[in-house]
């Protein structure tokens, strides 16, 4: 049949007479016009028109009409066979060379495999001589090599590789001692063929040895391994009852793309490299890494695939997630213990060690540890203990920032309960450092310590010490040594202590910080003080990174609020004004993101939530918040009573409890109390009225003091507090309109012992608070008053406003000259 006779239709004669046949075909002068038109209209199908004589054209009708009338026979003799019990189709026979073969996956890599094979060898069967045939070699190379088989590796793949491995052997030696040098194609391409042949050679050098040795038995081999049995017309599963459940006995683990995977102990090593391979690969299924990683962990049978295995499985668990704000708490549980597996295994076995730098290995072959001239060579793999600790830490961390604390249901406490078995690992940590002597990685380890228990009252850290003691039961550690009886302080102290001899200057800060927070959280006062003074970090704060800047604040905030649980009221308001006056101590305590009057980007958003802590951390605002105002009250509502003039008024130290006072006189009508701050101001205009009474009444009404843990003892101080400075109110008011008045009165007005109210009162003498006298003889106070001219006066309002200007022209020298920042050192 021609080409035409597939494409066109007859002509007009044929088209006429067409009722007997749909197609007919052009033969003879109408095929050769026909072939001339289409020609015309057509380029591309010239290429296929071929002149043929006439006698071969009469041959081809002659052909067709006999396949035509044996088509017809055969048609017959298929609709009688219909018919006929038994009778042979042909229909089967007749589409034999039209049927569509259908391959399996594993077929379709051996067909590819061959093709490829056949090219490399015709393109390098004259290497020599011929310029371009690296070229092609090369270009097959990714069909033939890439992924071979799983399972027995076919004779023909192994028999390229040793010929091409001599070939580009022989190629190279000549090359060197060659007048002319190869073209830079072929170079390249044949540098690309090297370096593959090397790389698999060395992957399947075990097979290459046995091939080497003898191919036929290996072909012979390989031969009959994958020799097809009979298939039966039912296929069958063969399968094992083990614990009532079926098990396919010869299944194998496909994993993503088809891949074959060896999930046993012989080819943990390859499977490993493969999953590094694709880690951080785009469209990586991480859920289906972790499952084959702990299938591996399960089969590992070797220390050191364990820990090969472990340090692939922690990461892996750590990064399962990096769409979402954390990973799942399930994930993390998993990663924390076996993060512990891989201490313990280090600790168990000290032949093997893991650290950063270690000398390139094999990574598909198996190693123990060696002797060496009579001493023991440790296996050292390639891993980074402390950041995978680090970073379990953070992940724990970022479990609880995204868990609400406030909801009904109990998730934050049960991620809380993680944290004992956490600070467990972490002690591991640190006691495996210690063994190995890494002072670096050991002062990490300790800081994180740390972190976990400076601000946790006193029975968790016991708590914690107990579980760790029963988990690291026979080892040792000189940091913190095992099975002494110590205070959770003096827990502290040592690790402390530790830090501050290490060579990272940030841990020391954050160490001296974590350390002022803990003795003032539990009220000594005078240590925090002292600590934070000698270290000078008021000074240097501002140059360190935000972490660190929030725990000074922390440390500061838990300072004052020591002085005031300790009764050192004017070092509490000094200490926690600062903080006060910015309205920004969520912010500023890494409690909240309140940014007013600015607009954070998404980006910038991101980054202050990473700050945030959990909310077991968080200070008490409204503790704070009450510690702050009450002890403004009983500085400033004295001094308030002692000025004079509008001018010495505006000096209070205290803005934001001038300000409160302020809308407090604005308002016509107060309510009873509803917060904190409504108490404290109502508390103070009792105290500016003599009302000591109605004010201690309203201080010690504010439910927020129950948070103390010595919430007695600090109510009976702010009642003591509460009379002397009524007592100080009333002096100041009342000193103008009196001559004298009576210690006894004095006394029994704001229920104080006499020595009290002489002690207060010889105290303003001495600091010239008070123009007065005492006269215990007769037990009064007799005042002074010193009338002032008029020239003093002016004198005196000069000199104010003197030292005013002098104060203005200082400012603006210092920001003329730019030393605004060095104002406060």
């Amino acid at each position: 049949m021609s080409f035409f006779a597939k494409l066109g239709s007859g002509s007009d004669t044929d088209s006429d007479s067409g009722s007997e046949s749909e197609e007919s075909i052009l033969s003879g002068e109408e095929g050769e016009e026909q072939d001339r038109k289409l020609a015309a209209k057509s380029n591309k199908a010239s290429m296929f028109l071929r002149s043929d004589d006439e006698e071969s054209e009469e041959e081809s009708e002659e052909e067709e009409e006999e396949m035509s009338d044996e088509d017809t026979e055969d048609e017959r003799a298929a609709m009688a066979n219909r018919f006929l019990k038994g009778a042979a189709s042909s229909d089967e026979e007749s589409d034999e060379e039209d049927k569509t073969v259908v391959m399996s996956a594993k077929d379709k890599r051996f067909a590819e495999m061959d093709a490829s094979i056949q090219n490399i060898q015709n393109a390098t069967k004259n290497a020599n001589g011929a310029a371009n045939d690296w070229v092609l070699a090369s270009s097959d190379r990714h069909v033939c090599f890439t992924d071979p088989p799983a399972g027995h590796i076919p004779p023909a793949f192994l028999q390229i590789l040793v010929e091409l491995e001599q070939g580009v052997t022989d190629t190279i030696s000549a090359e060197k001692s060659a007048s002319k040098k190869m073209a830079p194609v072929k170079a390249k391409a044949l540098n690309g063929l090297r370096q593959t042949i090397k790389k698999k050679a060395k992957e399947f050098e075990g097979i290459l040895r046995t091939y080497n040795e003898d191919p036929d038995a290996y072909g012979a081999a390989y031969n009959k391994a994958n020799t097809a049995p009979a298939v039966p017309k039912v296929k069958k599963v063969a399968a094992t009852e083990e614990d009532g459940e079926a098990v396919s006995a010869d299944f194998t683990t496909i994993g993503k793309g088809g891949k074959v995977l060896n999930l046993t102990a012989e080819g943990i090593l390859k499977t490993l490299r493969d999953i590094f391979e694709q880690r951080g690969r785009k469209n990586t299924d991480r859920a289906e890494t972790i499952r084959i990683l702990v299938k591996l962990l399960e089969v590992a049978e070797t220390t050191y695939q364990r820990l090969r295995v472990l340090l692939a499985l922690v990461p892996a668990r750590l990064d399962y997630s990096q769409a979402l704000p954390s990973i799942p708490h399930d994930s993390w549980v998993s990663g924390r213990s076996e993060m512990d597996q891989l201490l313990q295994l280090l600790l168990d076995n000290p032949d093997y060690i893991v650290e950063e730098n270690v000398e390139e290995y094999d990574d598909l072959v198996e190693r123990e540890p060696e002797t060496v001239d009579g001493q023991a060579k440790r296996v050292k793999v390639s891993g980074n203990l402390i950041s995978l600790l680090e970073n379990l830490d953070n992940e724990f961390t970022k479990t609880l920032q995204h868990t609400d604390a406030h909801e009904k249901g109990s998730d934050y406490i049960e991620r809380l309960r993680e944290e004992t078995p956490l600070y467990t690992t972490i002690v591991k940590a640190q006691v495996l450092f210690e063994r190995e002597n890494w002072s670096d990685a050991i002062a990490r380890a300790v800081m994180r310590r740390l972190e976990h228990v400076y601000a946790k009252p006193d029975v968790i850290i016991e708590h914690f010490e107990k579980a760790t003691a029963q988990s690291v039961n026979g080892l040792t550690s000189k940091v913190t040594p095992f099975g002494v009886a110590r205070e959770p302080s003096a827990l502290i102290h040592l690790l402390c202590i530790y830090i501050y001899g290490s060579e990272a200057p940030l841990l020391r800060a954050r160490a001296i910080l974590v350390h002022i927070f803990n003795h003032a959280m539990h009220g000594r006062y005078h240590q925090a003080r002292d600590l934070l003074l000698m270290s000078h970090m008021q000074d240097t704060i501002q140059h360190a990174d935000v972490t660190t800047q929030i725990l000074y604040n922390r440390a500061v905030m838990q300072l004052g609020l020591a002085a005031f649980r300790r009764g050192y009221i004017s070092e509490c308001q000094t200490v926690l004004s600062e903080m006060f006056s910015t309205q920004r101590q969520k912010e500023l305590l890494a409690q909240a993101i309140q940014r007013y009057g600015t607009q954070l980007s998404p980006e910038q958003e991101l980054i202050e939530k990473r700050r945030l802590l959990p909310f077991h951390m968080h200070l008490n605002i409204e503790l704070l918040e009450a510690a702050y105002l009450t002890s403004c009250m009983l500085v400033e509502i004295p001094l308030l009573a002692s000025v004079d003039t509008e001018e010495q008024r505006r000096r209070i130290a205290s803005k934001t409890f001038k300000r409160l006072l302020d809308m407090a006189d604005k308002q016509a009508f107060m309510g009873p109390p509803e917060n904190t701050r409504d108490h404290v101001v109502k508390a103070s205009k009792a105290l500016q009225a003599g009302e000591w009474e109605r004010a201690k009444d309203l201080i010690l009404s504010i439910k927020v003091w129950q948070l103390l843990d010595n919430a007695a003892e600090v109510k009976d101080m702010l009642s003591k507090k509460i009379q002397e400075e009524g007592l100080r109110t009333y002096l100041f008011t009342y000193s103008n309109y009196y001559a004298s008045t009576s210690l006894s009165h004095l006394a029994t007005t704001f229920s104080l012992p006499s020595s009290t109210v002489t002690s207060v009162i010889s105290r303003m003498i001495y600091t010239d608070e008070l123009a007065a006298s005492l006269d215990q003889i007769d037990g009064v106070v007799i005042f002074h008053r010193v009338e002032q001219t008029e020239v003093q006066k002016l004198a005196q309002q000069l000199a104010e406003k003197a030292v005013t200007m002098v104060e203005q022209n200082e400012k603006a020298l210092d920001v003329k000259l730019g030393n605004t920042g060095q104002a406060g050192a």
